[in-house]
């Protein structure tokens, strides 16, 4: 009896280290879990933030290459495409010596011999 009463003791106090190791094994998966989970959650606040930012970039470079040159009095430069169908976008027929250019999202009305911008209109 006292063999085996020894014998249980040895074997409790052998044990316990093999569970307390399985248990830290856990708890160190689970950590690496949550942590996994919070560089994902900041990977993708990071791309929400750069899509925005590269969102206002494209505006902002929109907004400077209008300013630029499209105003009415300005010079039309080459890069547009013309507007033979000015009806179909409800636009007014052009006068003599003018025609509609379409640039970027806006239509231009242009002097065929000078250039210059007459009127500007932007697309729906």
């Amino acid at each position: 009896m006292k063999k085996t009463l020894l014998t249980a003791v040895a074997m409790m106090f052998l044990a316990s280290p093999v569970l307390t190791a399985a248990s830290a094994s856990a708890q160190s998966r689970q950590d690496a879990r949550q942590e996994l989970r919070q560089d994902r959650q900041e990977l993708r606040q990071d791309r929400r933030e750069l899509q925005r930012d590269r969102k206002e970039v494209r505006q902002d470079r929109k907004a400077l290459r209008r300013a630029a040159w499209v105003k009415r009095g300005g010079r039309y430069q080459s890069g547009g495409r013309n507007v033979s169908n000015y009806r179909q976008y409800g636009l007014k027929a052009p006068a003599r010596g003018q025609r509609w250019v379409r640039y970027n999202n806006d239509y231009l009305l242009v002097s065929i011999a000078s250039g210059v911008i007459a009127g500007i209109v932007a697309a729906r």
